[in-house]
């Protein structure tokens, strides 16, 4: 099998103020079903830009890209979208809830964007709350929540569509010790699924929780 995320001289600038600012310069990663990865680096080293293209929330301007054998350079927006709501979940610091929707409004997002059966979106919404933890908040706002508990609620909008690969960015990096680990825990045992793991950390101990590490540094992987 093709492994689920094959980068190969990936590069990517962006244009600010008129001035072409290199982000990324020549990435080669594969991401295979059950790796669990961290990347490390230095604020402005391209961290996210790599987690952003790997989710195909971006282009880069240069390079392949094939996800499960496929190239999402030829990818129409729509093929990209299908991917995005079906096979990748994102995990970001900030938790990207909406404030005036419940935990399980919340979770059933991913699903406007695949149509088909509402049941089927209700059980598995259902069920990736009572994974995380959160059945007895369910109905809550996020403004009700802890900042644990409105991790954890985003993990469950990511892994609701039972998604091959998620992307992490700092996932911890909002949280208390404590509440972290538990973030850990949860996301250690969805890779024991063979769920593959992206992970973005400033922190030492918490990539010590990946298999595999990469460190960026002025955009290229060293």
């Amino acid at each position: 099998m093709p492994p689920l995320v094959d980068i190969q001289n990936l590069s990517k600038t962006y244009d600010i103020k008129g001035r072409a600012i290199p982000v990324l310069n020549g990435i080669n990663l594969k991401v295979d079903p059950g790796d669990f990865i961290s990347i490390m680096g230095p604020s402005g080293s391209g961290k996210s830009t790599l987690l952003h293209l790997i989710g195909m929330l971006d282009r880069p301007d240069s390079g392949r890209y094939w996800f499960k054998g496929q190239s999402v350079l030829d990818m129409s927006d729509q093929q990209l979208s299908h991917y995005r709501s079906k096979a990748i979940g994102f995990v970001f610091q900030t938790f990207n809830l909406i404030p005036g929707l419940s935990v399980l409004e919340n979770v059933k997002l991913p699903f406007l964007y695949a149509p088909g059966n509402t049941g089927h979106a209700l059980e598995r919404s259902v069920q990736a709350i009572e994974q995380v933890g959160l059945g007895n908040r369910m109905d809550h706002k996020p403004s009700e929540l802890s900042g644990g508990e409105m991790q954890r609620a985003a993990i469950a909008r990511a892994i609701a569509m039972e998604p091959e690969i998620i992307l992490a960015d700092e996932p911890t990096g909002n949280l208390d010790s404590g509440t972290g680990k538990g973030i850990l825990t949860l996301l250690s045992r969805l890779n024991d699924k063979k769920v593959a793991i992206v992970m973005i950390t400033h922190d030492a101990h918490v990539a010590s929780h990946a298999r595999s590490h990469i460190t960026i540094k002025d955009g290229e992987i060293i």
